[in-house]
């Protein structure tokens, strides 16, 4: 009886080994466990951070374009709040720098790219095409891409350049081909009226208006404008009653709207301020009694026979070659 446990348990034994793995098949089917259990934590990790990144971007995001100015929103059609802000702010505080369009690419997180087309007036223009740019984050200015233009930077002391030599500018005026066109910047030893200015043998491009009793003195542009994309603000068959409204409201929309411009600051090529609002403000009242404009400083441009009779009947004062271009301003459509 012993004899036959002794062999049926070594029987038994033996079927029992053999039913068992290999010792490799053994490691196999253990490490495809472990890889198992490693795939379901990496799963439920990446699926617990992709559901935490959603919810931020779902309601941190949103929270946040609440707290700032929104340039998306505001530059939707058919308004372009944002764009038309743009356009008078560099309008009053320089010449030389027209906004024709924008389009804003929002980011996520108060953070917007914002493409502009814009264009000095006296090189050729490429409609459709953005030729600068800057960034908007949490209602600050940043990364400024102007190529080829210092469109959107202040430029001071334009107006003051010393006018010593005015034989010297005028022989090198003389030598340029008679299809050159030149543009100057002009401070007057006075002020002129606007039909004075109109009834000089140039093209007044622009003018700041002469408020001596205000701080803050904007520009005005007289040439017509391209704006947005092939319409016309055609400001030379303006009157002057026509063109004071035109600067009035300008100065008005800058004032309903600061938060959009007030971080670029307030600046009139002379002097920068700090209470940007409060000096624009009493700008806009002072503008409402004037009863003519007048300009002290301005911009004009010509044929050389223009510049140089223009030249011939002008008094000392800060004049400065801004720019000549020797081929004639064209606008061209993508």
């Amino acid at each position: 009886m012993k004899d036959w446990n002794e062999k049926k348990l070594d029987e038994e034994l033996n079927a029992l080994v053999e039913e068992l793995p290999l010792k490799d098949d053994l490691e196999k089917k253990i490490n495809q466990s472990i890889n198992r259990r490693i795939r379901k934590i990496i799963i439920t990790t990446v699926s617990a951070t992709l559901i935490f990144l959603l919810l931020i971007f779902a309601i941190i995001s949103p929270v946040m374009n609440c707290l700032y100015f929104n340039p998306y929103k505001l530059n939707k059609e058919p308004d372009k709040i944002y764009t038309n802000v743009m356009r008078d702010y560099w309008e009053l505080s320089k010449p030389y720098t027209e906004i024709m369009d924008m389009e804003v690419t929002p980011k996520g997180f108060a953070n917007y790219e914002v493409q502009v087309q814009v264009t000095d007036g006296k090189s050729e223009v490429q409609l459709g095409t953005p030729n600068a740019g800057f960034h908007v984050k949490c209602g600050k200015y940043t990364d400024m891409i102007e190529p080829n233009q210092l469109y959107f930077t202040h430029i001071f002391g334009r107006f003051e350049q010393p006018y010593s030599n005015k034989e010297e500018i005028v022989e090198q005026i003389e030598e340029l081909p008679e299809s050159a066109m030149i543009y100057l910047v002009v401070s007057d030893s006075k002020a002129k009226t606007l039909s004075e200015l109109q009834n000089l043998p140039v093209q007044i491009d622009w003018i700041q208006v002469y408020q001596p009793n205000a701080e803050f003195q904007g520009g005005l542009q007289l040439s017509n404008r391209t704006v947005c994309m092939e319409k016309e603000d055609e400001r030379e068959l303006l009157s002057e009653k026509e063109l004071k409204k035109v600067y009035l409201s300008n100065l008005k929309n800058l004032l309903d709207n600061s938060e959009l411009w007030t971080d670029l600051g307030l600046c009139d090529g002379r002097k920068a301020w700090t209470d940007e609002v409060g000096v624009l403000e009493k700008t806009y009242q002072d503008a409402q009694k004037l009863k003519t404009l007048e300009s002290e400083n301005y911009c004009v441009s010509g044929k050389k026979d223009n510049i140089l009779t223009y030249l011939q009947n002008l008094e000392e004062q800060s004049i400065f070659v801004e720019d000549v271009s020797f081929t004639s301003l064209q606008t061209k459509s993508n």
